[in-house]
C-alpha cells in the first residue's frame, strides 16, 4: 500500500534494462534463439499455498477485520530520530537551476566535429564475411554509444572513433571465438562498412525572461527575478517535505521493530506471492528464460526472497492499519478529494486518468499511508542535522 505497485514486482525500468542487454542486430545476443524451458513450475515453497488453491484476487479487508490476532503494537509515539538535511545555499540553487535547464534541452544533430569517446552516434552499418553480407549484420539509423562494454561485440565500434559525420568507413572486426547467436561467425574475420550520420547532442537553454515566461508563466513567473523568488521557495518546500518524509520513515523502522508478529493471514500472503510470481513468470517467458534464471539475472533475487518480501509486506500492512484504526486516521471524503488532486499533479495526469489507471482503494491506501506518515512525524522527537 506504500506505493501503487508492489515494491518487488518487475518495474518497467528493470524490464527495459534487461531488454537492452538482450537484443540488437550486432549485439552479443543477436540472433540468439531461446531454448530455455519456460514451462511454468507450479511448485511453491512450503511456507505458501499452492497456485491452484490461491485466490489471486483476494484482498484482506484490514479496516474491518480484527488485526489483534496477528500483531501487537509496540511503542509508536514519542520516538526519537536524528535525520540529516541540507542547506539551500547559492551553490545548491545554481546547481539545481543547471539541472532544470538541462531538462528543457532540445535535441540537436552535431555534424561539425569528429566522433569521440562517450558520444552517442547514429549510424548505418553492414557486415560481410568473405564479401558476403551475413544475417543480422545490417542496420539503419542505429544508435551506438562509443564506450567500452556498450552492448556490442568487442571491437565492433572501434572503427567509429574519429569519424566525421557524413563519412563512410570500412574496418575489420573479428567475432569472439564463442558466439552462440551465430556459430558460423565464431572467430571469423569480418568487414563492417559504417556510415556515421550525426552525433546526438542537446542544446541547453539560457535562463532569461523569454525562457521563464514560456515555461513558468502559468505559476506567475514572467521574469528571471520572479522565477528566482519562486524557485527558492520551491526548493525550501521540497527540502522540508523530504526531511519530514525521511524522518517519519526513520521512525517507522523503529515502529516495525517494536511491533510483535503473532501470525500472518496466509490467504493474503499467498495471494501476494502468487501475483508477483505470475508477473515474473510472464516476463521470463517473454525473454525465453526459466522463472528462476530471470529472477537471478534480471531482478537479482530468488523465489525465497519473494516469499520473504510477501510476508514482510503483509506484516507492515497489519501494523499500518492497526495504528490507523487505533488513532482514527482513516481518510475523510474531503481528504480523498484533495488527495486525488495532489496525486494527479504529482503523477502528471488528469484526475480522471488517475482514477482510470488506479483502483479507488489503491488511491485511498496511498493517502492513508501519507496521512499516517504525517501523524508519525508529529508524534516524534526529530533532531535535524545538517549533512556535510
Amino acid at each position: 500500500m506504500k506505493i501503487f505497485n508492489r515494491i518487488f514486482w518487475v518495474t518497467l525500468a528493470l524490464v527495459l534494462a534487461f531488454a537492452l542487454v538482450s537484443c540488437g542486430s550486432a549485439k552479443k545476443n543477436d540472433g540468439a534463439t531461446a531454448d530455455s524451458d519456460t514451462t511454468a513450475d507450479t511448485s511453491a515453497p512450503s511456507s505458501v499455498g499452492s497456485r491452484e488453491d490461491t485466490d489471486l484476487d483476494y484482498k484482506m479487508d484490514y479496516m474491518n477485520e480484527d488485526l489483534s490476532e496477528y500483531v501487537t503494537l509496540g511503542e509508536y509515539k514519542g520516538l526519537s530520530a536524528e535525520v540529516s538535511t541540507y542547506e539551500i545555499t547559492e551553490d545548491f540553487i545554481n546547481g539545481r537551476i543547471e539541472e532544470l535547464l538541462t531538462e528543457y534541452s532540445e535535441p540537436v544533430e552535431i555534424k561539425d566535429r569528429k566522433t569521440a569517446e562517450g558520444d552517442v552516434i547514429i549510424v548505418d552499418y553492414s557486415g560481410a564475411l568473405d564479401g558476403v553480407a551475413f544475417q543480422g549484420g545490417t542496420a539503419k539509423n542505429q544508435e551506438i554509444t562509443l564506450k567500452a562494454n556498450n552492448g556490442y561485440i568487442p571491437g565492433f565500434a572501434d572503427g567509429m572513433y574519429g569519424v566525421m559525420p557524413g563519412e563512410t568507413v570500412s574496418y575489420e572486426v573479428t567475432f569472439p571465438d564463442e558466439y552462440s547467436p551465430n556459430p558460423d561467425l565464431a572467430g571469423k574475420l569480418t568487414v563492417f562498412t559504417v556510415t556515421v550520420h550525426y552525433i546526438k547532442g542537446e542544446e541547453v537553454p539560457t535562463l532569461n525572461d523569454e525562457f521563464v515566461k514560456k515555461n513558468f508563466g502559468e505559476v506567475g513567473c514572467n521574469t528571471v527575478d520572479e522565477f528566482m523568488t519562486y524557485y527558492k521557495a520551491f526548493l525550501e518546500e521540497e527540502r522540508v517535505k523530504t526531511f519530514e518524509e525521511e524522518a517519519a520513515l526513520a521512525v517507522w523502522g523503529q515502529i516495525m521493530k517494536n511491533a510483535a508478529k503473532k501470525s500472518l493471514p496466509q490467504k493474503a500472503v499467498d495471494a501476494l506471492y502468487w501475483t508477483a510470481r505470475t508477473e515474473y513468470e510472464s516476463y521470463a517467458k517473454t525473454y525465453g528464460m526459466t522463472y528462476e534464471d530471470f529472477l537471478a539475472q534480471a531482478v537479482g533475487m530468488s523465489d525465497e526472497t519473494i516469499v520473504k518480501y510477501s510476508e514482510q509486506y503483509i506484516f507492515e500492512d497489519l501494523v499500518v492499519y492497526s495504528i490507523i484504526k487505533a488513532e482514527n486516521l482513516d481518510v475523510t471524503e474531503e481528504e480523498y478529494a484533495s488527495g486525488v488532486k495532489d496525486l494527479a499533479v504529482e503523477y502528471d495526469m488528469t484526475e480522471e486518468k488517475l482514477l482510470e489507471t488506479y483502483e479507488e482503494e489503491d488511491v485511498i491506501n496511498v493517502l492513508r499511508w501519507r496521512k499516517l506518515l504525517d501523524a508519525i512525524y508529529s508524534w516524534s522527537n526529530i533532531t535535524e542535522k545538517i549533512g556535510e
